[in-house]
């Protein structure tokens, strides 16, 4: 979740698909297509779509954003403004009303993405250009018009709901603070929040702020920091850095190796024709998803140490604890997993979960006997059947790829945990396209239903594995005339193990040359015990196998 992970489905009830057409370039304009009667009309609407479709409650909505709204105020204090830009698409008209701008049509998954926003900050030992940081940026926007425009999810029709091609723009600030770049915090945490433009979720949702932002932190004696923002409604994580790649190649007068990318959301896998709520429902009861009251979910996540604001559902920033997985122990794992025949994720899959499980316990109400799930994070992008590598947009689902019991293996029993787990990771790998297309129909049925079980991820009750060490290396090649960023902090996201690249060393190694790292996020009462220097160790995979 806000991130490549799996959606909520309270936040949208939604029509079933109805076919639209439209181009991908500034200027172009959406066109909407007949709807059959038969289509699902909005029932048992979530709380969020209300809040966007009835005009009483955007004052209320809004009213929820101060303390948003005095959280960025507190980050952005301590630096002085010396530039504020609004990045247009080039040869575009501008600041068209929203009535009238063109749209691109949104998925079901993208809206229910809507109160999640991503984030990465970049730290710079040689200062940032800034006009050469605009130019490219203009360049990129003319294969991304939708990053210059702003949601518009108000009407109840489907087929209505994505991002007008307004052309307000990007904001591009530059500001300039008294730090010195060898003080720069190391991981996200909210003093590494000040290098962000961090717009409220709610602002965005409302289509009062931009689905995307840059800021360029000049540091006291050289060097920068590069954060950006972006919204979870207009993709997944690796859209969002696919774009970053674009726009530094930019920089240097090059294209994207890859191409433009691809916004049609009739590529996403969908059902065959128009079903009613109750025919969704008897499939996923026929897929064994769990269908779960979302009022009640929300409020079990509250209890967990969930918040509102200013992230949607995620622990308090900061919360996180990040250890390093070094290339020595990366070997032990994989071969005390089985070796050769074990791929990395595999193998740190079954390590997370087998140390966690021993290390959660009582506090995280994982006793012995219980059932602590294992979920992986697979993407529906790539391959002979799968959606384009440049597909922007949200194609990234979670999946239940074990229920193993607390307790049931030795502590040192990798490869049991390992076979436990492959018949599920190879279930998910190969049925990403049905779980896809389900997520898709759970989304614009309105409907609370999911392969795993949810009310444990919110109480941090389960293993949920995101390996993004592959997208996330991509971070370390944003290269703005530069040279290369010391220190990439990926996404923040509700993934309760992250799992990315080692981060480099100056001189020594580069990225992704000593292992990994991994990201444990728990609820703020077990992380207590998750930074005890034994659990980290463990973790790190010191003297496990």
């Amino acid at each position: 979740m806000g991130g490549p992970a799996a959606p909520l489905a309270l936040a949208s009830s939604l029509p079933l698909r109805s076919k639209t057409a439209f181009t991908t370039r500034a200027g172009s304009h959406g066109k909407r297509s007949h709807q059959s009667r038969g289509t699902l009309l909005v029932r048992a609407a979530g709380a969020f779509t209300k809040l966007i479709e009835i005009p009483v409650a955007r004052g209320v909505a809004r009213a929820l954003m101060v303390p948003a709204r005095r959280f960025m105020d507190g980050a952005d204090a301590a630096g002085t403004v010396l530039d504020a830009i609004d990045v247009r698409v080039p040869d575009a008209d501008a600041r068209l009303p929203l009535e009238l701008a063109p749209l691109i049509p949104l998925s079901g998954y993208d809206v229910g993405e809507v109160p999640f926003v991503m984030q990465a900050v970049m730290y710079y030992r040689d200062t940032l250009d800034v006009g050469v940081l605009e130019r490219a940026l203009r360049d990129a926007l003319a294969a991304y018009p939708l990053l210059a425009g702003r949601l518009d999810l108000s009407d109840v029709d489907a087929s209505r709901k994505g991002v007008r091609l307004t052309n307000d723009g990007v904001p591009l600030r530059v500001v300039r603070s008294e730090l010195d770049f060898d003080a720069l915090p190391g991981d996200f945490a909210a003093e590494s929040r000040a290098f962000l433009d961090y717009e409220p979720w709610i602002d965005v949702m409302l289509g009062g702020a931009p689905v995307f932002t840059a800021k360029v932190t000049q540091l006291r004696n050289g060097g920068s920091a590069l954060g950006v923002c972006m919204s979870h409604a207009v993709s997944d994580g690796q859209g969002f850095v696919e774009f970053l790649v674009a726009w530094s190649l930019r920089a240097a007068g090059r294209a994207h190796p890859l191409g433009d990318p691809v916004f049609d959301r009739a590529l996403l896998p969908a059902l065959d024709r128009d079903i009613t709520r109750d025919e969704v429902l008897d499939m996923l009861a026929e897929e064994k998803w769990e269908s779960r009251d979302p009022v009640m979910m929300l409020g079990k996540a509250v209890v967990a140490g969930r918040t509102l604001v200013p992230d949607f559902l995620r622990f308090p920033p900061g919360n996180r604890v990040m250890i390093p997985v070094r290339r020595a122990e990366l070997d032990a794992i994989r071969a005390a997993a089985g070796g050769d025949g074990v791929t990395a994720n595999e193998a740190l899959s079954a390590h997370a979960w087998l140390q966690l499980s021993q290390i959660v316990g009582a506090d995280g109400g994982a006793a012995i006997g219980d059932v602590l799930e294992h979920v992986t994070v697979v993407s529906g992008r790539g391959g002979k059947r799968g959606l384009p590598e440049m597909y922007f947009g949200n194609a990234s689902v979670g999946v239940k790829t074990g229920a193993l019991e607390v307790g049931a293996f030795a502590s040192d029993d990798l490869a049991g945990v390992r076979d436990a787990l492959r018949p599920g990771l190879r279930r998910a790998l190969m049925r990403r396209e049905k779980f896809l297309k389900l997520t898709e129909a759970t989304f614009r049925a309105g409907v609370s239903a999911y392969d795993f079980d949810i009310d444990a991820f919110m109480r941090g009750r389960c293993v949920w594995c995101n390996n993004l060490t592959t997208i996330y290396l991509k971070l370390y090649e944003l290269d703005f005339g530069t040279g290369r960023p010391e220190l990439a902090l990926p996404p923040e996201l509700n993934d309760i193990v992250q799992i990315q690249c080692s981060r480099p060393k100056r001189g020594t190694r580069e990225a992704g040359e000593d292992g990994v790292e991994m990201f444990v996020n728990l609820p703020p009462n077990v992380m207590e015990k998750i930074r005890a220097p034994e659990a980290m160790a463990k973790l790190a995979g010191i003297g496990c196998y």
